[in-house]
């Protein structure tokens, strides 16, 4: 009796670990070959923190936050307010965006292994497939939990980095937009005032 019992664990553990597999297998199908993505956020974590995302390999990208727009064509940073009405330029810092979104759906999900599957049903009776991921070498996060819909979108994300999780719930993600050769290069209005940190 008890060696059914193991076996019928062993064989559950098995089909367990192949689901993760899958599920991990398929969201890099899907988003491992991304040359560009749109959409929009909301941090679970910080209330304030709301916006749209477009991004393209490279470090290019165009990140809006209420009166507030970053613009980076992958060598220049400009931080633009329309409410104080100046633009800051810096030189783009790769070692400030690891943990951004786009850097997870560019660089990250190809780089991490698959160590937990679980079903969750909301208070609305929406259910999610929350795939738990880790990093593959040693890397500046511990973890990232994503929760994925019946249709196989990726619609929360959370980065866990020395115990303080980052969650973002996202939404109308485009897969490769077309975006013109200039898209990322910011226009500065006039009588705005322009400080250049470079």
């Amino acid at each position: 009796m008890r060696l059914k019992i193991l076996i019928f664990l062993l064989a559950f553990a098995s089909i367990f670990a192949q689901d993760k597999d899958q599920v991990y297998n398929s969201l890099l199908k899907k988003y491992g070959n991304l040359t560009s993505i749109s959409l929009k956020f909301k941090s679970l974590s910080n209330a304030n923190i709301e916006g749209k995302l477009e991004a393209q390999k490279g470090n290019k990208y165009i990140l809006h936050l209420g009166d507030r727009t970053l613009t980076c064509n992958g060598k220049t940073l400009w931080n633009y307010s329309s409410e104080e009405k100046n633009v800051i330029i810096s030189n783009f810092d790769s070692n400030v965006h690891t943990n951004s979104l786009e850097n997870f759906f560019f660089t990250l999900i190809s780089q991490l292994n698959p160590v937990e599957l679980k079903k969750e049903s909301s208070s609305r009776g929406t259910s999610f497939t929350i795939l738990t991921l880790e990093p593959k070498e040693i890397s500046e996060f511990n973890k990232i939990k994503v929760w994925i819909d019946t249709q196989g979108e990726i619609v929360s994300i959370s980065i866990f980095k020395n115990k303080v999780e980052e969650k973002w719930a996202i939404w109308d993600f485009r897969i490769n937009p077309k975006f013109d050769k200039n898209h990322f290069t910011f226009k500065i209005p006039k009588d705005v005032e322009v400080i250049d940190l470079r």
